[in-house]
C-alpha cells in the first residue's frame, strides 16, 4: 500500500496557524452572520489599537519617572505608603499582595 503523501511538511508553521485563524474566522462568520462577526472584529482592532498606544504612553511616563495620571486610591496609598489607608481602600487580594511586598 502507498503511504499518503504529508501535504503539510515544509509548510512553515506561521502559515499553518494563519489558515487555521482564516478557518476559524469563517466558521464564525458562518455561524453568527457577517455583521457580528464584523463587529466583533472591529471591536478587537479598536481594543488592540487602545492597547498599544496607552501602553507606549504608560511605558514612556514610567522611563522619565512620571508618575501615571490615573491611579486609583488603592494605588495612591499603596505608593505613598499610607498603609493603613490602602486596607481600606485596596481589594482584599490586592492589600495583601501589597503586605508581602
Amino acid at each position: 500500500m502507498k503511504a499518503i503523501p504529508n501535504i503539510i511538511k515544509g509548510i512553515p508553521p506561521v502559515y499553518l496557524a494563519a489558515a487555521g485563524a482564516v478557518a476559524l474566522a469563517l466558521l464564525y462568520v458562518a455561524k453568527t452572520g457577517a455583521k457580528e462577526a464584523g463587529q466583533a472584529v472591529g471591536t478587537a482592532t479598536v481594543n488592540l489599537v487602545d492597547g498599544v498606544v496607552s501602553g507606549t504612553v504608560v511605558g514612556a511616563g514610567e522611563l522619565f519617572g512620571l508618575p501615571a495620571t490615573n491611579l486609583s486610591e488603592c494605588e495612591r496609598a499603596k505608593l505613598e505608603g499610607r498603609t493603613w489607608d490602602a486596607s481600606f481602600a485596596c481589594p482584599a487580594k490586592d492589600f495583601i499582595t501589597y503586605l508581602w511586598k
